[in-house]
Formats: structure tokens, C-alpha cells, sequence
């Protein structure tokens, strides 16, 4: 087979492939409008109902008591209007749930990336004989030396410089103060 004879071939599968997912595209959004429609009809069915129980509740109404037969129309009306209203709620909803099944798998994709990115952080200092300190354990221990001398302060930032030779940390509270503490 010749280069012509592989590029022909190669364009027709691509405009297969092409016509393929053309049509996986049409019967999604064909599968999705007939859901739309569905609960549209669904939606329709309900307010039909509701309609006719409001009907038959100013029926009742008005033939119990005449002086509130024009109450009993304005209910109608509001309730008519209502079930509308409901009708309509429901054609939305309908299509704002079909956006948020999307728009949900997008977040669903987008948090999974975000898990993978994060990374725990931690820090372990050793010395020579086989003693063991954390950073968290470092910081308390800077923090509660300090608060032994300075009660009322209060410690917005701390930095700490550890120097493992010396066996000491020093630290500097809120930008000015500083102080050291025995590492261990």
C-alpha cells in the first residue's frame, strides 16, 4: 500500500470516527430531551391534577356558601395561577437538573485532581542518640517558653531557627521578641 492509498484510508476512518461520535452525541441529547420531556409531562400531570382538586374545592365553596362565592373565584384564579407557575418551576427544573448532573461531574473530576494534589507535610528532627522531635512539638514548646515570660502578649507569628549542634531552637515572636528553647 502506497502513502496515497494509507492517507485515504486513514481519512476515512477519521471521518467514521467522526460520523460515530456525531451520532453518540445525537441519541445523548435525544436521550436527554426525552427525559426533559418526560418530567415536563410528569410536572404537567401534576398540575392537572392539582388543578382539578382546586376546582373541586371551590365547587364545594361555593355552592356551601353563597356570600363567598367571589373568595372562592379569587382562590381558583390564585390556585390556576399557581399550578402555572408550578408548571413552569418544573420545565426549569427539569433543565437545571440536567445542568447540574454536568456541572456536578465536572466538580466531582475537579475535587478527585485536587485530592491527588495535596500532600502532607511534616517534619521530624533527630539527633545523635536516636531522639526524635517533630516540628509541631517544636513549635508548642517555642510557644510555651515564651508564654512563661510573656503572658500577656499575644502570638500572632513565630519563626524558628533550629540549630541541631547547639541542641537549641531560637525563635522570634510577632516580628521583634526573640527567645530560645532547648531542641531536646
Amino acid at each position: 500500500m502506497d502513502a496515497k492509498e494509507k492517507t485515504t484510508s486513514a481519512s476515512a476512518d477519521t471521518k467514521k470516527t467522526a460520523a460515530e461520535l456525531a451520532e453518540m452525541a445525537k441519541e445523548s441529547v435525544a436521550k436527554t430531551g426525552e427525559s426533559i420531556k418526560k418530567n415536563v409531562e410528569k410536572a404537567a400531570e401534576s398540575v392537572k391534577k392539582t388543578a382539578a382538586k382546586a376546582s373541586a374545592s371551590a365547587k364545594k365553596t361555593t355552592e356551601s356558601a353563597k356570600k363567598t362565592a367571589a373568595k372562592a373565584s379569587a382562590s381558583a384564579k390564585k390556585t390556576s395561577e399557581s399550578a402555572k407557575k408550578t408548571a413552569e418551576k418544573a420545565s426549569t427544573s427539569a433543565k437545571k437538573t440536567a445542568s447540574k448532573a454536568s456541572t456536578a461531574a465536572k466538580k466531582v473530576s475537579a475535587k478527585a485532581t485536587a485530592a491527588k494534589k495535596d500532600v502532607a507535610k511534616s517534619a521530624v528532627l533527630q539527633d545523635n542518640y536516636g531522639n526524635e522531635k517533630t516540628m509541631d512539638d517544636v513549635y508548642a514548646a517555642a510557644i510555651a517558653n515564651f508564654k512563661e515570660g510573656n503572658k500577656r502578649v499575644a502570638v500572632k507569628e513565630i519563626k524558628l531557627f533550629v540549630k541541631a549542634a547547639e541542641n537549641k531552637v531560637y525563635y522570634i515572636v510577632n516580628g521583634t521578641i526573640p527567645g530560645s528553647v532547648d531542641l531536646f
